[in-house]
């Protein structure tokens, strides 16, 4: 009896552990959702390939006119994941052969289940000559970021719908600023980024949900970041770059960067994450103008038990061509 017993309660165990494991899954996406909607912070495994994405004062480093698609579809096969769309263009303007302002525009379009994140974006930069051979480049962007949640698509247990899935949510718009500085020269960098000031989420009070903006110092994300690029024999290039992330409450995120560009036409590469993630990547020059990048990124954790690993595609558009050294500018 006590044999059987022990095989039941064996089964029992084993077939509770899948219900078990996406209660978790779930209780983790309710968690990342509090993080994602209430500081809006999302991450791109190639940030380095084209930084506007990170920082807006580094639309200032090409003198042309540039845009840029990027799309990812993180944890792919695991039900309600988030999958992120985005856009970039950015452009000088003013008279006279240097360039000292250019403008942007930046859209982000994050989706997490149900929930669902909008961030536009406009970016203004100003480069300074620093020396002959460095400049330092300051950036502004003013957002409008718009969260709302499909609650219509919850599956819910039982005959009564819970009234609180009974509608999907309004459309919040909630404002936001950020800030970057960007100081390089030809074969280093370095930038400071501040992605919002504000602390931007959706609250319930009294009994109804409401948009929230507030400046809360405690929940502000500091990012860090730099690169060097090692010039090699016969137009070759190695460029290592970091990415550090810091914010009150939560352990420091550390990004390590490896790319190897051959002759300026193909490269590949390899991210390593102290979150326990790595990617590698793939890009190449399908024209002068063209820029096509992919990465895979695969999570050393319990949750790829229930997943086949991230993609991320980004496309890279420079009028007349420009620059083909990845991550860094030219004077």
């Amino acid at each position: 009896m006590k044999m059987e017993k022990s095989q039941s309660v064996v089964l029992l165990t084993s077939e509770e552990n899948k219900l078990i494991m996406k209660k978790l899954i779930t209780i983790y996406f309710l968690c990342f959702f509090g993080l994602t909607y209430g500081q809006n912070q999302f991450h791109i495994g190639q940030y380095a390939i084209h930084q506007p994405f990170l920082n807006p004062a580094t639309i200032g480093v090409n003198d042309g006119i540039n845009f840029a698609l990027l799309y990812k579809k993180q944890w792919f096969g695991l039900e309600g994941s988030p999958n992120l769309q985005g856009a970039n263009f950015n452009m000088p303007v003013g008279a006279g052969s240097v360039k000292k302002s250019f403008i942007g525009v930046n859209l982000i379009n994050d989706k997490i289940g149900l929930n669902n994140s909008t961030d536009i974006s406009g970016t203004y930069a100003y480069k300074v000559r620093t020396s002959i051979n460095s400049r330092l480049i300051l950036g502004v962007s003013a957002s409008l970021n718009l969260i709302s949640s499909k609650l219509e698509q919850a599956s819910t247990s039982g005959a009564v719908v819970d009234p609180v899935y009974a509608t999907n949510s309004p459309v919040y718009p909630l404002p936001n600023f950020k800030f970057g500085s960007y100081f390089y020269r030809r074969n280093f960098y370095l930038g400071f980024v501040i992605p919002n000031l504000l602390d931007n989420r959706v609250i319930v009070e009294n009994g109804s949900t409401k948009g929230f903006v507030g400046f809360v110092p405690k929940n502000i994300h500091y990012y860090f970041h730099g690169g060097y690029k090692f010039d090699l024999l016969k137009g070759n290039s190695l460029v290592t770059s970091f990415l550090v992330k810091e914010v009150s409450g939560a352990p420091l995120q550390l990004d390590l960067n490896l790319n190897f560009m051959y002759r300026k036409q193909f490269g590949i590469g390899a991210n390593i994450r102290s979150s326990k993630e790595a990617m590698i990547m793939l890009s190449a020059y399908v024209m002068p103008e063209l820029l096509l990048s992919y990465g895979y990124e695969y999570g050393f954790n319990e949750l790829n038990n229930f997943n086949s690993g991230t993609h991320e595609l980004l496309l890279i558009y420079k009028v007349n061509g420009g620059n083909q050294d990845i991550a860094f500018p030219r004077f």
